[in-house]
């Protein structure tokens, strides 16, 4: 049949007025309820924060804290009371460097990190088409390098610090353990006779909460970690004269005998290191787990599930591979930290002599 020359057939044209009528996003299948949209940023947020899922588990509370303080002083002053839908790319970009301007790159790059998640649920939620976060690379923060001490420095911090933190800070340099995770342990954590300890969860301290106990950072925080004989032997020490009786008792104590507080950790801690020479004043008590870290990896011939297993950072699945995989290398790790420990105890009477200045002769 030849076409007709008179113009496009009847079919043709509504097919045509039909995709002009409703246009490209309906044909294809994305329509969006415009009324889905107009539900207010700052109401949708809170409502994200509090059902959020990561894995299938609900934030943790430390995080969940996180998240609402960045909203609070970041993202509902300019975007609370607008309509999901007003949230444009205009408007992201417009707050995203207004907010570098006023409090740093930073604070901007974890808002922006939150804010992205959040639309991207209002995406899957079918409140918006799109999300309107497209800045590349705003999420990425540029962290600063943290200090790396050796296992000499630890040990003087271990001896400079209040004696019922003595523990804690050896845990921390050549256990790896997390802050958290540390002020969470009671003593039914401890396997002494075996040389473990086994992370089952992590403490925080929330403003208007108090302290709130929960689940570990991640899957993979659900681990044992060997310990070296140095660390097990001061854990011994601790739990005859600071920890709280019973299996449930708390290891890490304040003076009164409840739990350590966070603030009371964070003074003790300040005073030591303002005591070692050799210890760089900008130095965090969770900088001692990345130098256990980090002397675990110049261990020869270790693998990286094994380095990533103990310190809590693999995937859930590799964590699991890993535990029943290297019981025997758990070990030879535990003897490699023995033997760079002794090797620091060796050395210390010939710093502290080489550190002395001789008087010179008139």
């Amino acid at each position: 049949m030849e076409p007709n020359a008179s113009g496009p057939s009847p079919g043709a044209r509504t097919a045509h007025n039909l995709v002009k009528k409703l246009g490209g996003d309906e044909i294809a299948g994305l329509v969006i309820d415009p009324s889905a949209g107009e539900v207010r940023f700052e109401a949708y947020a809170q409502r994200w924060i509090e059902t959020r899922l990561v894995k299938g588990r609900p934030l943790s509370p430390s995080t969940r804290h996180g998240y609402r303080a960045l909203l609070r002083r970041n993202m509902i002053g300019p975007l609370g009371a607008m309509a999901l839908r007003k949230i444009t790319p205009e408007v992201v970009r417009v707050w995203h460097s207004n907010l570098v301007e006023s409090a740093g790159p930073d604070q901007a790059a974890k808002s922006y990190r939150v804010l992205r998640a959040i639309l991207n649920t209002a995406v899957e939620d079918m409140r918006i088409g799109r999300n309107p976060c497209r800045i590349r690379g705003a999420g990425i923060e540029q962290a600063v390098e943290r200090p790396i001490v050796d296992s000499a420095v630890i040990l003087e911090l271990a001896e400079a610090i209040n004696p019922r933190l003595r523990a804690l800070v050896l845990l921390a340099g050549f256990g790896g353990l997390r802050s958290g995770e540390m002020l969470a342990l009671t003593r039914t954590d401890l396997d002494l006779l075996h040389d473990k300890v086994t992370v089952r969860a992590s403490a925080a301290e929330i403003t208007g909460a108090g302290r709130v106990v929960g689940d570990p950072k991640s899957e993979a925080g659900y681990r044992s970690v060997g310990l070296p004989r140095l660390v097990v032997d001061a854990l011994d020490n601790h739990l005859a004269s600071y920890s709280q009786p019973g299996p449930a008792g708390h290891v890490f104590t304040g003076p009164s005998g409840g739990p350590v507080r966070r603030a009371d950790l964070w003074k003790e801690w300040r005073r030591a290191v303002a005591k070692v020479a050799d210890a760089p004043g900008e130095l965090h008590i969770h900088d001692l787990r990345h130098a256990a870290a980090t002397m675990m990896a110049q261990m020869p011939g270790v693998t990286t599930k094994e380095l990533m297993a103990p310190i809590g950072h693999s995937s859930p699945r590799a964590a699991l591979i890993y535990q029943h995989a290297t019981e025997e290398r758990d070990r030879a790790i535990t003897e490699y930290l023995d033997g760079r420990i002794a090797a620091s105890k060796a050395a210390e009477p010939t710093r502290r002599r080489a550190s002395v200045t001789p008087l010179r002769r008139l």
